[in-house]
């Protein structure tokens, strides 16, 4: 979800949080009469420095780096616990260090408010509820930076957590997840997780399953038909990931069975099946042996 979705989202929760409604039809009946309507002519002014800060940072993406930078800084004088801000100077900063640093100090706020006392109240909802989505967004960005500098198994550690927050995994970090359990032969885990997201008829899924059932079982009759279904659900995927060259542009969506899905998930699984001892020239053999 974008920042404009998230922007939408803030207001109208203040919106709503401002009616005193008195029933739950009555609630229902508002937002009936609200479709179709700019929220934002509303004039539902942020009243809390909280909700002031947030605002900042909505606006910040939309302007130069110097102005931005001005209304970062005035965000976290008004709000020292903004994790928008944070996310913001994670999401601008070229070295990943520096950025990992600001994600953390994201993290570090978000564990305090959310994962305290009120972790009941969060639990299982952390994308649904808007409140916390800049926390989880900075885990997962964290997490992508732990994977660059090699800390593999505290990358796997966070997106387990994160699942642990939200098992609807809305961010889809499980994909990530189980390639990475994968690469680092936890098999026990890669189990758990399939069986929680089983029946996902995407690139990823199969594409990691066919893998996972290769390096376990090598060239089965079982592994073969998992990655023939694989191939069969995305033609592009094979040939990017035999061409041994990197994925270097996303774009920003893609749809099941298409050349964007495909280079999603080459993006992160290329250098594991180049890595993964026979995996190369066993795709290199069932791809042939369709094509003969």
């Amino acid at each position: 979800m974008n920042k404009q979705q998230d922007k939408f989202m803030t207001e109208l929760t203040r919106l709503l949080e401002s009616q005193n409604f008195q029933s739950e039809e009555e609630m229902e009946k508002f937002l009936n009469d609200l479709m179709g309507k700019d929220i934002s002519s509303f004039k539902n002014k942020p009243s809390t420095n909280k909700e002031k800060a947030q605002d900042l940072v909505y606006e910040a993406y939309d302007l130069t780096p110097a102005i931005a930078k001005k209304k970062i800084e005035k965000a976290l004088q008004l709000d020292p616990d903004c994790i928008e801000a944070y996310e913001y100077l994670g999401d601008t900063e070229e070295s990943i260090q520096k950025a990992d640093a600001f994600y953390e100090k994201g993290i570090e706020i978000g564990r305090r408010l959310f994962c305290g006392e009120k972790y009941n109240e969060y639990k299982g909802y952390f994308w649904g509820i808007v409140e916390t989505r800049p926390f989880m967004r900075c885990l997962r960005d964290h997490a992508e930076i732990l994977y660059l500098l090699g800390k593999k198994k505290e990358c796997v550690e966070i997106f387990e957590e994160m699942i642990e927050f939200n098992p609807n995994d809305n961010q889809g970090v499980r994909d990530q997840l189980m390639l990475y359990l994968i690469e680092l032969n936890e098999d026990s885990k890669y189990e758990k997780y399939f069986k929680m997201f089983k029946n996902e008829d995407k690139a990823f899924s199969l594409f990691n399953y066919a893998l996972y059932t290769f390096k376990k079982e090598g060239d089965t009759l079982k592994s073969k038909k998992q990655l023939q279904k694989a191939l069969k659900q995305n033609k592009y995927v094979a040939k990017k990931i035999l061409s041994a060259l990197p994925i270097v542009e996303l774009a920003e969506y893609y749809g099941i069975g298409d050349e964007n899905e495909a280079d999603y998930y080459v993006s992160y699984a290329q250098p594991i099946w180049w890595e993964t001892k026979g995996a190369i020239d066993w795709l290199k053999s069932i791809v042939q042996c369709l094509n003969c």
